[in-house]
């Protein structure tokens, strides 16, 4: 379990011991010069992870297992450009995509003049979270100026958390730039919450992934009672375990579709937590982890427990599996239509004409439970052989993607064609991985197979689908990812 008051480590740019990162961050330098004729004094770096599995259950409060990949983004920064200067400038190393935007906070309130628009897919945005985030929580009213550049290389809308990387690198940036002392844990529950500036209710997986993350190891985390992230070895094999992403290439920008899709499953979660805490306790619960704490008589979630919860919500919903009206809601939960909206609805924007309880919290309590399975897996002592192994953690992966297909109802047709494909192709497992309604998959198989398997998913899946990409977007569509590093800054830039 990682230390509560660990700080993200600050390294010198020549430890630095991956070559692309490397390259990038030399780039990025010589770009800075160049664009705002100084030297940037540090760079802050920050992943994109994969979620092995636990989809769609941070945000209900249970525990999830995802693991940072090498694509990240990086910013580098220069905060002592001149005495007095209050300004942030913020360019991108695609300069003909994502034009530079200044921000002029001299004489002014910064906090009430950093405006974030809601629901809007605005790369600014995120920076503007991370910055406004770290203002707020640390009540800075006179911060340094800035000048930042950003290279980012996490897949846009592919499931593996580009705007949560950004938002952390920004909130790092931001809180090095002006001296805080903040830790991980901090940085971490900051950047949680000023995401949430853009419109979304995020559950804090992808922050926790992005900022705890350990080189080699995945992350088993745990919201409730308090944040906790323990790294966590992948089973030993004789070939080793590996894991493929494979990008469906479907877009899903969670800020524009969060009112139909992923606002809405927090709030369907939400209700059911309400609705089944007023049954069993006489009382609301504020989210199903909630439920299972009280059901339970104590925080330590148990796979016992979570699979009697499941058995408990066939019982109450499973005559209804086709959701419930406002109208009808309010009947079961006794609240009027206006407190169920301002109580569960009215901080951020949802758009449904159903509310589906049964099929949201049937998906939560066994995901849950899975995620407990595969957890047991990685940290168990016994001898299982490797086949064993393989198959264990593949089912449960398998047994993920049908849920999230069925119960969550947030994959989509690419999605499923392409977990088909990976699982002809010799995946032990497949599943998508992030929210879903598009993005990517992610696939267990062994490393002696990676040339097969990839050349299989190539065939039958993007030469039929997306015949004219090339090389290089193949090898950007689907690669080979292991546990990476996560969250640093890095300094000792001018011998470079």
């Amino acid at each position: 379990m990682t230390e509560s008051n660990e700080f993200v480590p600050i390294l010198s740019l020549n430890s630095i011991e991956q070559p692309t990162l490397l390259k990038r961050c030399k780039t990025l330098i010589e770009k800075f010069k160049s664009l705002y004729n100084n030297s940037p004094d540090f760079i802050a770096r920050a992943p994109g992870r994969v979620n092995l599995i636990g989809e769609h259950i941070d945000y209900a409060g249970f525990g999830v297992l995802p693991m940072a990949i090498s694509n990240d983004v990086i910013i580098a920064v220069n905060f002592s450009n001149k005495k007095g200067y209050t300004n942030v400038r913020l360019s991108n190393i695609i300069d003909d995509k994502y034009k530079q935007k200044s921000w002029d906070f001299e004489g002014k309130d910064k906090i009430v003049e950093i405006i974030v628009e809601a629901g809007v897919s605005e790369w600014s945005n995120y920076f503007k979270c991370g910055y406004k985030g770290i203002l707020r929580h640390l009540g800075i009213d006179n911060p340094v100026g800035m000048d930042c550049l950003v290279d980012g290389i996490v897949p846009i809308g592919a499931g593996l958390s580009s705007s949560s990387s950004f938002v952390c690198c920004a909130a790092l940036a931001t809180s090095h730039a002006n001296n805080a002392k903040l830790t991980k844990k901090q940085i971490t529950e900051i950047s949680i919450e000023c995401e949430r500036f853009a419109g979304m209710n995020s559950g804090g997986m992808d922050q926790t992934a992005s900022i705890f993350s350990q080189f080699g190891h995945a992350l088993y985390v745990e919201f409730l009672p308090t944040l906790n992230a323990t790294p966590t070895k992948l089973p030993t094999t004789n070939s080793p375990i590996t894991f493929v992403v494979a990008n469906s290439l479907v877009k899903a920008d969670k800020v524009i579709t969060a009112p139909i899709h992923y606002n809405l499953r927090v709030v369907e979660t939400k209700l059911a937590a309400y609705h089944l805490g007023q049954l069993l306790f006489g009382e609301g619960c504020e989210n199903l982890k909630h439920l299972c704490d009280l059901y339970s008589k104590s925080t330590k979630v148990t796979i016992d427990n979570l699979e009697k919860l499941s058995d408990y919500v066939d019982q109450v919903y499973k005559k209804n599996q086709n959701g419930y009206t406002l109208e009808e809601l309010s009947i079961m939960l006794k609240l009027s239509s206006t407190e169920i909206y301002d109580k569960f609805i009215a901080k951020f924007p949802v758009r449904a004409e159903r509310f589906h309880l049964y099929k949201r919290s049937k998906h939560v309590f066994e995901e849950s439970c899975r995620v407990l399975k595969f957890y047991k897996v990685c940290t168990s002592d016994s001898n299982m052989d490797d086949i064993k192994v393989f198959e264990s953690l593949g089912n449960l992966m398998n047994q993920s993607h049908q849920s999230c297909k069925e119960l969550f109802d947030c994959s989509c047709d690419e999605l499923n064609d392409l977990v088909k494909i990976c699982l002809d192709g010799g995946a032990f497992g497949s599943r998508l991985t992030g929210a879903g309604w598009g993005g990517c998959t992610v696939s267990l198989i062994s490393e002696d197979n990676v040339e097969k398997f990839i050349q299989h998913v190539v065939t039958n899946y993007y030469n039929l689908k997306f015949p004219s990409l090339s090389k290089s977007e193949l090898n950007d569509a689907i690669f080979v990812t292991k546990p990476s590093n996560g969250a640093m800054i890095l300094k000792d830039l001018l011998d470079n």
